[in-house]
Parts: structure tokens; C-alpha cells; sequence
């Protein structure tokens, strides 16, 4: 039996990107791939420890700050890492997200161990101020031209982003969507029984949402088009499940529009696809995105779905067939996108049976992992595994 191949996997801890490393180190070959695994940012320890209970994969946390650069709590992360890069004999690093990717290759540079980036949402993203894109551009730009063997982009959107900024070549930057597992969508949960858990009528038409409450989820965006949604449909329902920053802000703007009677809030919920299949319609209307996995989720409990023109939504979401797409930071048009639905429930359901029938086509967790499979063997040995 051939010695499996070393692969060291750097990530923030939460959010898709947490997923995306659980998910990998649940569903690659342990036959032919051996897995450690450094989780980084808040939730970190947490991550570590599920991780370790797997076969074949090893699992530590190191403490970052991910929301801006600390020089001091950075270098502590660089330093660690470059010191277990060169003890371990590693035959590959995978490092996802922007400041997780940039302090591996860095920390890489000079082993000859070749690294995958996965960006995941580049931070020069739409509605970043321009000088500042160029700068993020022009750090990207020269790690892939001397840190970096492979982009692994998530969608097609991610990997033009690139080529306009001129990060990496053609032939080094691939596109391989996020996939999902369905099983876990099958297992039909009791719709009742869960809204009733957060205090929603059996009845209503109920929109949601599951995010982070950040700017970039931008849930103020979905607070005011709801206010409008509520002017002519006054029974329907508002759902948002996550916690963040801007939850108490966000609690006040639903106050100040009198919006309490039918606007709900779920913090954290281990059970997310039984509260996807509670709702009649999801929407994401953030400003910036990679590849939405909460999107994938929707379709996977054949919700209709409504999300604004981030990076790769075209790709998930077939407009008028299996939900709408809206412009970015445009609350009437999302409500007017949400009316249509609310007014149309035989329609959503239709186009929620499209999306998930669009799911099973294009977007499984096992398409995901075959092709990062053949990747890693790619870069590792220099050929596609058969």
C-alpha cells in the first residue's frame, strides 16, 4: 500500500470556511490522504477537538485575531506554523482564506512543500474601496507568483476576479464549487414542532435567513425589505438565524419599525436543516460573497431562493427558475422579489424543487471532494488520479 499523502490544512474556524475544512477532513481518502489540521480564529479549540476525533486526522488550535491585522498575535500564528511546517513531513498545504492563506505561504516559503491557496472570497471583493482592492491585489498577486502552486477558486466568479487583478496565471487558478451533503436534508424534519420552538405560527408564509450578523450579511438590508414586504403582505413572517456583532443594532432598526410581532431571531442553532425546512423562502442579501454554502443549504431543503448579486450567484441560482437575483444593497428590490413569492406559494414551492434537483446535479459534496482529490494528487505526484 502506497504511503498516503501528508496534507496540512490551515483555516479560520468558523463560518462556510470552518465547514469547508470540516467537511474535508470528514470526506477525503484516508486511505490516501493523511490529514493535520490547524484551526485558526474564535472557535478554534472547538473545531480542533471534533477534528481530532476523526480517523486519520490530527488537529491543533492556534490563536488568531481575524478580523484585522495584529502584528504581535500574527507573528505568534507565523511563527508556530513555520515551526510546524518544517518538524512535520509534510507533502502539501492547503490554507484557506485570506489571512490564513497569506501567513502559511509565508510561513512555507523556502521548504520547497507546494501550497494550495483557496481564497474563498478574496479580500479585493466588490465594494471594497479601490485603493485598498489594489493593495490586497498586489499582495495576492505576488504570493501566487512566488508562494503559490494552485488557486482553488469556488466558483467562476472567484476565479475571473483574479485574472482582473492579475492574481495568478490561467493554468494555475482552478474553479471547483462547494458541495453539500444531502442526507442530512432528507431527513424530514417536523416543520410544526420547530417553529413553534421559536415562537412562529404554523400557518405563515415565513421568510429567512441564516448568516453571521455582519456587514457583510448585510441583515439591515434584509430588515428594511422586510419593512416593505410587511406594508402588503402583513402575515408573513421574518426569520434570522446567527448570531454577530450587529445583532443588538439590528434588534433596535426591527423596534423602530414595529416589525417584533413578525420578525424572529435564532442565535446559534445546531439544527439547521430542520429550521431550512420550516421556512417557505430564503434569501442572503450580502454584499460580498466566494461561494455562499448557506445558499446550498437552502436548495438542499428545496427552498426558493432569493439572494443579491454576489460573487457566484448566477452559478447557484437559476433567476426566475429556482429563485431571484437582486442588486446589492437594494432593499425594494428584494422585497419586491420576496412579494412575488409570498404572492406566489405554489411558484416557490416549484422553484424550490427546481433548486434542488440544480443541487444534485451540480453542487454534491462528493463531486467537491473527487475533484480536490485529483488536485492534490495532481500537485503532490504531477498527474490526475484515476
Amino acid at each position: 500500500m502506497k504511503k498516503p499523502i501528508h496534507v496540512l490544512q490551515v483555516s479560520k474556524s468558523t463560518g462556510g470556511v470552518g465547514q469547508y475544512l470540516r467537511m474535508l477532513a470528514n470526506l477525503l481518502d484516508k486511505e490516501r490522504f493523511q490529514i493535520t489540521a490547524v484551526c485558526l480564529s474564535d472557535g478554534g479549540n472547538d473545531l480542533a477537538a471534533e477534528l481530532s476525533k476523526i480517523e486519520g486526522v490530527r488537529a491543533a488550535s492556534f490563536q488568531m485575531n481575524r478580523f484585522k491585522i495584529d502584528p504581535f498575535s500574527d507573528s505568534k500564528v507565523f511563527i508556530k506554523l513555520a515551526r510546524l511546517i518544517r518538524q512535520d513531513k509534510f507533502d502539501l498545504i492547503h490554507a484557506h482564506a485570506s489571512k490564513p492563506g497569506f501567513l502559511t505561504r509565508v510561513a512555507a516559503f523556502g521548504t520547497g512543500i507546494p501550497c494550495i491557496y483557496g481564497p474563498h472570497c478574496f479580500s479585493f471583493h466588490s465594494g471594497v474601496p479601490q485603493w485598498k482592492a489594489n493593495i490586497y491585489a498586489a499582495v495576492e498577486h505576488i504570493s501566487a507568483r512566488w508562494l503559490t502552486a494552485k488557486i482553488l477558486a469556488v466558483s467562476e466568479d472567484e476565479r475571473v476576479l483574479a485574472r482582473r487583478y492579475r492574481v495568478g496565471t490561467d493554468s494555475q487558478i482552478l474553479t471547483v464549487h462547494t458541495g453539500i451533503e444531502l442526507a442530512p436534508f432528507d431527513e424530514l424534519a417536523d416543520r410544526n414542532l420547530v417553529r413553534a420552538s421559536l415562537g412562529i405560527p404554523d400557518t405563515v408564509f415565513l421568510i429567512g435567513c441564516v448568516g453571521r450578523m455582519s456587514i457583510q450579511k448585510a441583515p439591515f438590508d434584509f430588515v428594511n425589505a422586510a419593512a416593505l414586504v410587511h406594508k402588503d403582505f402583513p402575515d408573513a413572517h421574518f426569520l434570522w438565524v446567527g448570531d454577530g456583532e450587529l445583532m443588538a443594532d439590528v434588534r433596535a432598526l426591527v423596534r423602530l419599525l414595529n416589525m417584533d410581532q413578525v420578525f424572529h431571531f435564532a442565535r446559534h442553532r445546531t439544527d439547521v436543516p430542520s429550521v431550512l425546512q420550516s421556512m417557505d423562502c430564503f434569501v442572503l442579501a450580502s454584499h460580498w460573497e466566494g461561494f455562499s454554502l448557506s445558499v446550498l443549504e437552502a436548495m438542499a431543503a428545496r427552498l426558493p431562493v432569493i439572494m443579491s448579486r454576489v460573487s457566484g450567484a448566477l452559478e447557484a441560482v437559476l433567476d426566475g427558475m429556482t429563485g431571484y437575483i437582486v442588486p446589492i444593497a437594494d432593499p425594494p428590490a428584494l422585497a419586491d422579489a420576496i412579494g412575488k413569492l409570498v404572492a406566489n406559494p405554489q411558484e416557490a414551492r416549484a422553484f424550490g424543487l427546481m433548486g434542488r434537483k440544480r443541487l444534485e446535479q451540480n453542487f454534491t459534496v462528493q463531486c467537491m471532494i473527487k475533484e480536490i482529490e485529483n488536485l492534490y494528487q495532481e500537485v503532490v505526484v504531477g498527474k490526475l488520479a484515476v
